[in-house]
């Protein structure tokens, strides 16, 4: 279903929304690498917690591949693929605005939130959710920038 959802989005020609410019999805090989064994920069951002424990991630790779996985699929889902300006953007919004590389933040609360980004063995994370800490405001700002680049259709049902 998903699938044939993402051959419909490509047919019609619509595009994703990306830090204020359209970013066109296009068609990727089914070779794709998966984020976990992507040796460029990654970043992910996930939404999980609750009763469940179950969460959803979104991860983009710096070639602009766009990936979805729920706690519950055994795999990465290739969605799509941004267009390099709004990969470029998106990279640089976390490393140079954000500064993910030194902002030390782990609040998780019942449900939470996590940006986190990776190049090889390197990994930072940011989690937040705990009602008692706020989270700076540029990673509440990334995570939902971040989120309106992936439209309604394309995002993974719970």
């Amino acid at each position: 279903m998903l699938r044939i959802g993402f051959l419909l989005l490509c047919l019609m020609g619509s595009s994703l929304a990306g830090f204020g410019q359209k970013a066109t999805v296009k068609r990727t090989p089914k070779t794709a690498t998966s984020p976990l064994t992507y040796k460029g920069r990654v970043i992910t951002v996930t939404t999980g917690g609750g009763f469940t424990g179950r969460s959803t991630s979104y991860s983009l790779q710096d070639d602009g591949r766009l990936y979805g996985k729920r706690s519950t699929d055994a795999a990465y889902a290739l969605l799509g693929k941004q267009s390099a300006p709004n990969t470029r953007r998106v990279f640089w919004s976390l490393e140079d605005r954000c500064k993910i590389k030194t902002t030390q933040f782990d609040n998780p609360g019942n449900t939470y939130k996590a940006v986190s980004w990776r190049k090889g063995t390197e990994t930072y994370t940011v989690t937040w959710g705990s009602p008692k800490d706020s989270v700076p405001d540029s990673y509440e700002k990334f995570y939902s920038a971040f989120m309106a680049t992936i439209p309604a259709n394309m995002r993974l049902k719970k």
